[in-house]
């Protein structure tokens, strides 16, 4: 087995078209308007297997193809947009999984779309091409699957529109579709991002060329309307520290890359716009201008919450297991939309993992750095993944003794919720002894894709930032804290919502009045460091200095309950103070079950 790596291209690989023709019937899309036939260009990767079930199917993003992996001839410039994740022991690996991408309805690369020539008048649909939904993409490609014999779908995945596919293809077959990947998306498009929308369209309406749609006999075609839209698109796709690394205004002549000028008295002759004037021009020659303008339509009317009432109504019957990653520069579907995906799966009982990636490109970012990105998808199929040397997070406790303990003070069969939950190790020790059901929360990176790894589902989280105010009331049986309430800036208010997620609490903290401790700051005056506090003054995480005394007084000040409590000692005389009564003195660890009084 090995971890995820840039390995060879999938390639050679050839485009394949399904075609169907509807007759009077007509495919119908979700507006009431039929369509007579339907052409979807597709590719494939990989076989599929007898029982028709190791389909992953990829979702393509706004002005993308079905070219997603792979080569058409040796001399291509590029393989597929997303060949560093699709191929022989890639993330998405194409030795097991049948990988398909196809080209989306509406589009101008191979698939029904407004320039192609409509059955029933013999010319180009033009204007008269119908709206399109999300919907109806998801559908048209539900068409090409049943003709490829697929009978189960591994996985769904898709980037930003990608992503909204992803979720429809979720809602829509429940029963078949298992799990999804929803990268840089969201439950819709944010206000800010619908007014470069509107911008975008009205540039490509308002030229001159583009004749109400009907331009495809015309010498002119609405070019610079399609240009200056997605150049105004680009900027959207990037992030502010990107571009400023990328274009800053003392940019050497070298790295002025595919210029392109205007000639006007307002040049100023920045790398910035030879570069968006570059992107704009490149995308007149493999884009139309309708298929645009159909495609952005569509993506702007996705509204889960509209639609459904509210999201968790809409994911209310899905039944597969989601994997939701954000970007952490991406300001056309800001992290903070994203989440909102998460909690809604959280408060109707879907089974989730959520993590963010840091990366500079913005919403670019997972077309362009897919390392981290690749390592969890990878994870998350299941694919032949072992954690790389030196990521594997340090275990919440460090040996069967520590998971026995917790295995007695959880039910069988609770449902419980792990903050620092690390790698997940304790819940899946528990998921095996005690059937436990459960949720990490964890902030670093590499212990969320250990948890992937353990098949544990975990959200990435700072409890200081974030807490958990969107978890809905007695969502658990258990909330466990290890060691961890000691680095928390609002221990008090953290503690209250545990409770009111969960119906008991159970909290680890090192105790910082044991004797060894009281003796080491009494003998040489410095900050004491032991097994429980191996840290010195200026790197320690913990900014609380808890006894297990102040934690009696802080239950008894909260009003809640301490049903049990339980010391992990392993020093003689540690074991012998508290046996003899000296708890505060003796405990080098305390665990201690806690509910609401």
């Amino acid at each position: 087995m090995s971890e995820y790596l840039h390995k060879s291209s999938f390639g050679p690989v050839t485009p394949k078209d399904f075609n169907k023709d509807y007759g009077d019937e007509g495919f119908m899309l979700e507006n009431g308007r039929t369509l007579p036939a339907l052409t979807i260009r597709y590719e494939t990767y990989g076989a599929l297997n007898a029982a028709a079930d190791n389909a992953v199917w990829v979702c393509s993003p706004l002005t993308a193809d079905a070219h997603a992996a792979g080569w058409y001839t040796p001399e291509d410039k590029k393989p597929g947009w997303w060949d560093e994740l699709i191929g022989p022991g890639k993330a998405i690996d194409t030795d097991r999984f049948f990988v398909v991408c196809s080209n989306i309805l509406g589009g101008c690369k191979g698939t029904t779309g407004p320039a192609t020539v409509n059955p029933r008048t013999g010319k180009p649909y033009g204007s008269t091409f119908p709206t399109i939904t999300i919907g109806d993409m998801v559908h048209a490609q539900k068409e090409l699957a049943d003709s490829l014999g697929i009978k189960e779908y591994y996985c769904v995945v898709g980037g930003s529109m990608g992503g909204f596919q992803a979720m429809k293809w979720a809602i829509y077959y429940p029963e078949q579709v298992k799990r999804i990947v929803v990268i840089a998306s969201s439950p819709r498009f944010s206000s800010q991002a619908l007014g470069f929308e509107v911008v975008a369209r009205d540039v490509i309406t308002q030229d001159p060329n583009f004749n109400g749609g009907d331009y495809y006999d015309q010498p002119q075609k609405p070019d610079v309307g399609l240009a200056n839209a997605r150049k105004l698109a680009h900027i959207t796709y990037l992030s502010a520290i990107g571009m400023e690394k990328k274009f800053k205004r003392a940019q050497d002549q070298e790295n002025r890359n595919h210029a392109i000028t205007y000639s006007t008295p307002f040049d100023l002759t920045l790398p910035i716009e030879s570069y968006l004037r570059y992107q704009g021009t490149k995308f007149v020659d493999r884009f139309d201008a309708n298929s645009y303008l159909h495609i952005a339509h569509a993506t702007d009317a996705f509204d889960l919450e509209t639609e459904y009432g509210s999201i968790e109504n809409a994911f209310k019957g899905i039944k597969a297991e989601v994997l939701n990653v954000n970007l952490s520069t991406d300001w056309l579907f800001p992290p903070h939309e994203s989440r909102r995906i998460t909690s809604a799966l959280l408060n109707t009982g879907k089974t989730v993992t959520s993590l963010e990636l840091d990366t500079q490109f913005g919403h670019d970012g997972f077309l362009i750095e897919v390392g981290e990105l690749g390592k969890a998808v990878g994870r998350f199929l299941d694919s032949k993944i072992i954690p790389e040397a030196g990521t594997q997070a340090m275990p919440v406790f460090h040996d069967q003794d520590d998971f026995k303990l917790l295995g007695n003070l959880v039910k069988e069969g609770s449902h419980v919720l792990d903050l620092g939950c690390g790698g997940g190790e304790l819940l899946s020790h528990l998921h095996k002894t005690k059937n436990v059901t459960g949720l990490g929360i964890e902030k670093n990176i590499k212990g969320i894709l250990d948890c992937i790894e353990n098949d544990v589902s975990v959200i990435q989280r700072d409890l200081d930032e974030r807490g958990i105010s969107d978890f809905k009331n007695g969502s658990f049986d258990y909330a466990i804290i290890n060691r961890t309430i000691q680095e928390i800036r609002d221990p008090v208010a953290l503690l209250n919502e545990l409770l009111r997620v969960a119906k008991r609490a159970i909290v680890t903290f090192p105790n910082f009045g044991h004797w060894t401790t009281r003796g080491s700051l009494m003998l040489h005056g410095r900050m004491p460091k032991s097994k429980e506090l191996p840290y010195e003054w200026y790197d320690t995480p913990n900014i609380r200095v808890l006894t297990l005394k102040d934690f009696y007084t802080l239950c008894n000040k909260e009003g809640l309950k301490i049903e049990s409590i339980h010391y992990q000692n392993d020093h003689k005389v540690s074991k012998l103070l508290t046996a003899l009564g000296f708890k505060t003195f003796g405990a080098e660890h305390v665990i201690a079950v806690v509910s609401k009084a």
